[in-house]
């Protein structure tokens, strides 16, 4: 087992080194290339975009026209960015708009690779309070890598010179587009293809002193890991489903159905101790490896919370910067596609209409612009992505521990689809004499027709691979001799397909998500001075009065960030100088301060002395900014 690296220390605004990129030494750990990838970032895929990045060692492939790729879409992880794209293009980031892109390394992977953090707006000056913050992590799972993908996106295009910036004066953006840069890197460019969510850390799942040694195997030789069906009455769960015999459902006894197969990663044993595919290589998945519901007897979510090196330094830059007033993860997790409903939320009954407000919020901004053409059966929610689960995300962590905004995005759920195309005859001539043999074969025309009833879960995935991918997502099921099964049938969906859409529709994804998030900046508490006024008693005496407000959506403080203690209090300080305070505290603390207009006024008795003309106040919150007002004494 490779030895645990430290993790580094993240650099703070102030780090001159900390204006540009860091040097990158990226050891390559021992994979095969898949050399029929091209990469291309993320930014490329959109209209009027930027250039195409090769993969390593090679050279962009020859433009293909717009009528062959409107007929198939790229295959994944074709278009999708390896860890030296990523990183090229994070640098290329950088240098086009050093005054508001900061590129560094908040963390080492087990394999040495960097887990890049990127700050977005512009560095608050020397000695200032920071601005409230979100902070936007992507590709936790290593097959979610359409995440990181569009975090990519937006972040070429918050670089790009002619963009219009003005909104993140007042608010800080940081994104980690990939957390998991090993598994990620596995799953895009290292041979054969197959399914992997985890990092790389070597466990032993079996307890038998080697880690790794017995995963799932690319049997037949076709360069994917897929699935197989076995005819097992011992073991057998399903049937295949009379419509489709591409799918198994599971069998119906009370219909008289009697199960005829199980199904089960394509793979063998071997470490000859009886098992398949039951220590498969990588280790810890980095969305159940947070703090909070962590499950404790659960291999892939660590051997205690935050134990891997890209989890705790990311929570490390959290506690380290409290203006972050929310965490957005792009993942397998999504709480924003439907909103918050008790008893089945956990959120605090102050809180959830907020998030119910933003689950709104969300739906209006990634709606396409455009309505499907008419028999397009549209991209719906979607089931939830196999194998996803809250206990131990990072959206979870973030709002019931770090008491700040805590969402999460799946992206892409399930794809559009179009009609399917049937033949139909040409209408009959008017007159019999004019008909001729054959004729109304050759004039036969295209009609779509549409799904009744609408195609939902396996079959409309199907659809898509039929009438969208041309049949490549999908790897028919072919009889095989397996060593120790016999006959089997190997097939079914290519690693990492129904999770990331081709690289051509990420561009898309990544605007309208970029959308969501100036609306979500826009939406932090920001805190005011509206009234401040001193009036004179007498003597040298003066009342000081002020009133702080809140002009953001958010509360300076959630109420779970308020029971948790995370959530950093409102401090209002009177800066009187040589005057003298009677009565009031110099420095008042408000622990929230309610949104879209939410108020308190203080006040103060002072003396001050002949040659005193003003005091000084200041309010100021990590996550909601500052506001201050000299007040004459007159």
């Amino acid at each position: 087992m490779p030895a645990r690296r430290d993790v580094p220390a993240p650099r703070t605004a102030n780090d001159p080194t900390a204006a540009g990129i860091t040097p990158m030494r990226t050891p390559r750990p021992k994979a095969t290339a898949r050399s029929t990838v091209t990469l291309v970032s993320a930014l490329a895929l959109a209209p009027a975009a930027g250039t195409a990045l090769p993969a390593r060692g090679q050279e962009p492939a020859a433009a293909k026209s717009t009528t062959a790729a409107a007929e198939a879409p790229s295959l994944f992880p074709k278009g999708y960015a390896d860890h030296a794209a990523l990183s090229a293009a994070l640098r290329r980031a950088a240098e086009a708009r050093p005054d508001r892109v900061r590129v560094e390394a908040l963390a080492r992977s087990a394999q040495g690779r960097e887990v890049w953090l990127v700050t977005l707006g512009t560095p608050a000056p020397a000695g200032a309070r920071s601005k409230p913050a979100v902070l936007v992590v992507a590709n936790l799972e290593a097959d979610h890598v359409v995440g990181g993908q569009a975090a990519l996106g937006i972040i070429e295009r918050l670089a790009d010179p002619k963009a219009d910036l003005g909104w993140l004066d007042r608010v800080t953006v940081y994104v980690v587009p990939r957390l998991n840069p090993d598994g990620a890197e596995r799953v895009v460019a290292q041979a054969p293809a197959a399914d992997v969510r985890t990092n790389l850390r070597p466990i032993d799942r079996d307890r038998d002193g080697r880690s790794g040694e017995d995963g799932p195997d690319d049997l037949d030789g076709d360069g994917v890991v897929t699935r197989m069906r076995v005819k097992d009455p011992k073991t057998a769960t399903s049937v295949v489903d009379e419509k489709d015999p591409r799918i198994l459902r599971k069998a119906d006894p009370a219909k008289g159905e009697r199960a005829v197969y199980a199904e089960e990663a394509e793979g063998r044993d071997d470490d000859g101790d009886g098992l398949r595919n039951e220590d498969p290589p990588g280790g810890v998945n980095l969305n159940r490896n947070w703090p909070h519901r962590w499950t404790e007897f659960d291999r892939e979510a660590g051997f205690s919370p935050a134990s891997e090196p890209e989890v705790f330094g990311l929570i490390r830059f959290a506690f380290a910067h409290p203006e972050i007033a929310a965490v957005w993860s792009f993942g397998l997790n999504d709480n924003l596609r439907e909103e918050p409903k008790k008893p089945a939320s956990t959120l605090d009954d102050a809180d959830l209409p907020l998030f119910a407000e933003l689950s709104r919020a969300y739906t209006k901004a990634t709606a396409p612009a455009e309505q499907p053409p008419k028999g397009v059966s549209p991209a719906g929610q979607g089931t939830p992505a196999p194998g996803a689960t809250t206990d131990g995300a990072l959206s979870e962590w973030a709002y019931h521990q770090f008491g700040a905004v805590g969402l999460a995005s799946r992206l892409w759920t399930t794809p559009e689809v179009p009609p399917a195309v049937a033949e139909k005859p040409a209408e009959k001539e008017a007159s019999k004499g004019q008909k001729e043999p054959g004729k109304a074969a050759e004039n036969k025309t295209a009609s779509p027709q549409p799904d009744t009833p609408a195609l939902t879960g396996e079959a409309r995935w199907l659809a898509w691979n039929d009438r969208v991918m041309k049949g490549r997502a999908f790897v028919p099921f072919k009889p095989f001799d397996h060593p120790t099964l016999g006959k089997v049938e190997i097939g079914g969906w290519r690693p990492g397909v129904r999770l990331n859409p081709p690289a051509e529709q990420v561009g898309a994804l990544a605007g309208a998500h970029l959308a969501f998030l100036k609306d979500l900046a826009g939406r932090l508490p920001k805190l005011s001075l509206p009234e401040a006024k001193a009036v004179a008693k007498g003597g040298g005496l003066y009342e000081v009065t002020a009133t702080v407000a809140n002009e953001g959506y958010f509360p300076t403080a959630l109420a779970q960030g308020v029971r948790t203690g995370k959530a950093p209090p409102v401090l209002v300080r009177l800066d009187a100088g040589k005057a003298k305070v009677l009565s009031g505290r110099t420095l008042e603390r408000v622990d929230a301060l309610a949104g879209s207009g939410g108020r308190r006024s203080f006040r103060w008795l002072i003396q001050a002395p002949e040659g005193v003309a003003s005091v000084r106040i200041d309010a100021s919150c990590p996550r909601a900014g500052s506001a201050e007002a000299t007040v004459p004494l007159r």
